[in-house]
């Protein structure tokens, strides 16, 4: 279980030696990213496709941004599906993903994302979207599909980390983005600029985005009463991409964090982390805490006592990324005999 090195996110012009001695690889992966793109076959598939990615790898937002996009696609009258590689999972084949599913045959997000509507993992997204056709879908949601080339987009939104941005915005491995910003943006529609600590109003971010790319500001919220955590003694642990996330989360709460635990991202618990993490809590007269997606991975024999901050996103003006849908889903014919107002 590999974490992404600290190198990955200092500034552009930062002193930096790993990440310059790894630039010729970085090229070299730019290379095969073009060309990738280039030979792609960008299938036109038969239902209004909305991807939800990013540039950068892990921990932008891209999970609660796409269930936002679920209740609001329910909001406007349809019946969106999302389709997810299912990142580790080993099934392969399109699949069916509920709350009962194993997070080791699925993947952890596709089982949160379940909970606010159909989802199907796929490793082929473009079967995993007809399957979601067949299945009543009028239109799918790609999860962390800005990089496949199997299925044309009909909407690209970029989730953007508001602090991480790009990081020292270099190429995989000598920086975290999966492809040159550039090329990236270049595909984009609109980005999801995502601020991480509810106490905090959004800024302009220190990056100069393209002027005619849409910047929607959004920020993650704990979805719980501030009382019922507030002096809380807890013993918290997570394994996300940037663990310190969840750790702002309990400030804002104002939770008394008396330890705190890190895992790599995605983690599969094992039954004597859970027990060493329990034993902590014990001994320290405090509640064991940790995050929904952390949850799915943890045995089913071991979750009991343990609490959950669940979390949500709330974009600073709804109207905007509404118009946007809106004017996007209109051009498809299907969706206009479904709902003929939705341009209103």
């Amino acid at each position: 279980m590999l974490r992404a090195p600290k190198f990955w996110f200092r500034k552009k012009n930062e002193i930096n030696i790993p990440s310059l001695l790894l630039t010729p690889l970085s090229k070299f992966w730019d290379f095969l990213i073009k060309r990738r793109m280039r030979l792609g076959s960008w299938e036109k598939m038969p239902l209004p496709i909305i991807c939800v990615g990013n540039i950068v790898i892990g921990g932008a937002g891209k999970t609660p941004v796409t269930q936002a996009l679920q209740t609001l696609l329910y909001e406007m009258g349809l019946e969106p599906h999302v389709i997810s590689r299912g990142y580790r999972g080993k099934v392969r084949k399109p699949t069916y993903v509920s709350a009962a599913s194993d997070f080791s045959d699925v993947g952890d997000e596709p089982i949160l994302l379940s909970k606010t509507g159909p989802v199907w993992i796929a490793k082929n997204r473009t079967l995993g979207i007809r399957k979601a056709w067949e299945k009543g879908a009028n239109v799918v949601l790609l999860d962390d599909g800005f990089q496949n080339t199997g299925a044309a987009k009909d909407l690209s939104l970029v989730v953007v980390d508001s602090k991480i941005l790009f990081g020292n915005e270099r190429s995989i491995p000598a920086g975290p983005l999966r492809e040159p910003i550039s090329s990236g943006l270049s595909r984009a529609d609109a980005i999801i600029l995502v601020n991480h600590d509810a106490s905090k109003k959004s800024k302009k971010p220190d990056f100069d985005f393209p002027k005619d790319l849409p910047v929607i500001n959004a920020i993650i919220k704990p979805h719980t009463k501030l009382s019922d955590w507030a002096g809380k003694s807890v013993v918290a642990f997570s394994g996300i991409a940037h663990p310190e996330k969840f750790r702002v989360t309990l400030d804002n709460l104002n939770c008394k964090v008396v330890s705190f635990d890190n895992f790599p991202d995605h983690y599969p618990y094992k039954k004597g982390d859970i027990e060493k993490l329990k034993t902590k809590a014990k001994n320290l007269n405090a509640n064991l805490v940790t995050t929904e997606k952390d949850f799915i991975r943890i045995p089913s024999s071991q979750q009991e006592s343990i609490l959950t901050i669940p979390i949500q996103i709330e974009f600073e003006n709804k109207n905007i990324i509404k118009k946007i849908l809106q004017e996007k889903l209109q051009k498809d014919s299907a969706i206009k005999k479904i709902i003929p107002n939705l341009s209103r």
